[in-house]
């Protein structure tokens, strides 16, 4: 049976036109290969009160052991399991500046079948609860910048930790049995020469994402097309191109254009290009890139972040890839996804039927790759 996953679509314009990849002309005939088609299969109304309503989701996570669902929050500055059913079951910490709670709630995920993790993103820290009860056990320190999903592979723990100002690194490899903590994989060269000349290309593009296999790492940033295959030690063993064919992609100069042409508005520097937001392991050994092309709703400060959701598969070799699939999503809000047992999870919010008032759905989606133009990823 072919496989299906689900991405999400949003609006935005593109600023820089671009039939390019890092400089290099699409072949002919590239812009009408066959991606991805992106199926929805169903959907779960979550469950919201005052004390469960989500302001701001900033995660959504999978709980294989029994099918729930973690979604952290940063108005109610807490993590809410929700049932399969939709059904508040427990939540994990609250606001404050205590042991148990959270200043700026970042990600949650699931470090084994006892207990979850918060991160405090303002203080940097991983805050750890029990699974069931939800009581607070501990908590440790980390550097960087986390944004990205996490993979724990065998009880140890690789994070899309950038490190801007202290070691330029990409990825962290915390074993929490060892209580010690690595920082792996240079930051790409464009994000080097916009730190070395103190411009904001890299400060404002700082997501990182990472995907661990037990052997080998696959490593991307935000803001760039490469992505770099490493080995546990950091080691760069190779790297990886994935085309675009219906995103926006990264133009060539774009690093130099954010950095140096101060013509450039807010809403231009938002849609430039493409974000990397996400790199999800299949059971088969192929890899799903999520990537935005973002816009934006509103005036600042009030502004409400959109995005078009494209998702390309990567062949298990790491060879070619089958690129853009869209994904219908109600794009009213800031969308957070996650990718599970080969289904793809999508926190989509939208108005209710009588207009009045939001309601939370989670969206479930396959992605169909039978019809798929496999394009060089090398």
């Amino acid at each position: 049976m072919a496989r299906v996953f689900r991405s999400v679509a949003a609006a935005g314009t593109l600023a820089f036109p671009c039939g390019c990849l890092d400089g290099v002309p699409q072949p002919d005939g590239r812009a009408d290969a066959a991606g991805p088609v992106v199926v929805p299969v169903g959907d779960i109304l979550l469950e919201e009160t005052d004390r469960s309503y989500l302001g701001n989701p900033t995660s959504l996570v999978v709980d294989t052991a029994d099918g729930s669902f973690l979604v952290s929050d940063f108005m109610q500055g807490r993590i809410i399991r929700f049932g399969r059913d939709g059904r508040v079951v427990q939540g994990y910490g609250r606001p404050g500046e205590g042991p148990a709670e959270f200043r700026g709630i970042g990600l949650a995920f699931i470090l084994n079948d006892s207990v979850v993790v918060g991160l405090d993103a303002r203080r940097r820290l991983f805050k750890l609860f029990s699974r069931e009860g939800g009581a607070y056990l501990e908590s440790f320190q980390y550097r960087g910048s986390i944004h990205g999903a996490v993979s724990v592979v065998g009880g140890v723990v690789v994070a899309p930790s950038v490190e801007l100002g202290e070691g330029f690194t990409s990825v962290l490899v915390w074993n929490p049995g060892e209580g010690s903590f690595r920082y792996l994989v240079d930051l790409p060269e464009p994000y080097m020469r916009s730190i070395r000349r103190n411009g904001p290309f890299a400060g404002t593009m700082p997501n990182g994402s990472v995907m661990a296999w037990a052997d080998t790492l696959l490593v991307g940033m935000a803001a760039v097309n490469e992505l770099v295959l490493a080995t546990w030690g950091g080691e760069a063993l190779d790297t990886i191109r994935p085309p675009g064919v219906r995103r926006r992609g990264v133009p060539a100069n774009a690093q130099v254009k954010y950095d140096t042409d101060m013509s450039l508005s807010f809403l231009d520097r938002v849609e430039m290009m493409s974000n990397l937001n996400g790199i999800y392991r299949m059971s088969d050994g192929q890899a799903v890139l999520v990537h935005y092309d973002r816009t934006f709703r509103g005036e600042i400060p009030m502004v409400e972040w959109l995005a078009d959701i494209y998702v390309t598969v990567l062949s298990a070799d790491r060879r070619t890839a089958c690129v853009d699939g869209s994904v219908p999503y109600a794009n009213e809000t800031r969308a957070r996804l996650t990718v599970s047992r080969d289904t793809l999870f999508l926190l989509d919010r939208a108005l209710n039927h009588t207009g009045d008032g939001l309601e939370t759905r989670i969206r479930l989606y396959e992605i169909e790759t039978s019809g798929c133009a496999w394009l060089p990823a090398a």
